[in-house]
Order: structure tokens, then C-alpha cells, then sequence
């Protein structure tokens, strides 16, 4: 999970923080755990692409990077 609230963007399904495979391809388990996440979020509506409009559910925004990685940056938390 990623988040941008004070640690920057950081690709879905990585280790977070001191994930030295920044600069790896994604493995194949890596990749399909990103997509199962990112459409897990997206199903319960508490996701939404860059660009689109949030709803009162949305907690999440998905952006893809240059690289063709998906980022997930939490837009808030849920009340």
C-alpha cells in the first residue's frame, strides 16, 4: 500500500519504505498483487484514476507512472 501523506509516492504492492528494488522490474507475483489491490479498491469504489472526480467514498487515487507502474496515493482516510 502507498500513501503520499509525508513519505512521497510509492508504487503499490512494494515493500514501502527502504524497498532497495526501486530501480527492478516487478516480479510477476509483485505485478499481479498491484492489480488484485488496485482492483480491489477500485470495486468498493474507494479508488478513483488520476483526473477523475472524487466521490465521498474515494480514498485513494491511482496514477500511472512513467515507467507504466501504477501509484496509489491515499487521498484520506475513511470516516
Amino acid at each position: 500500500m502507498s500513501a503520499r501523506d509525508d513519505e512521497g509516492p510509492q508504487h503499490a504492492g512494494g515493500g514501502g519504505q527502504g524497498d532497495e528494488r526501486d530501480d527492478v522490474e516487478p516480479d510477476d507475483a509483485e505485478r499481479r498483487a498491484t492489480e488484485k489491490f488496485v482492483s480491489d479498491l477500485l470495486a468498493r469504489g474507494e479508488a478513483v484514476f488520476e483526473g477523475e472526480e472524487p466521490t465521498p467514498r474515494t480514498t485513494h487515487v491511482i496514477e500511472r507512472a512513467d515507467d507504466g507502474r501504477l501509484l496509489v496515493r491515499r487521498l484520506r482516510f475513511r470516516s
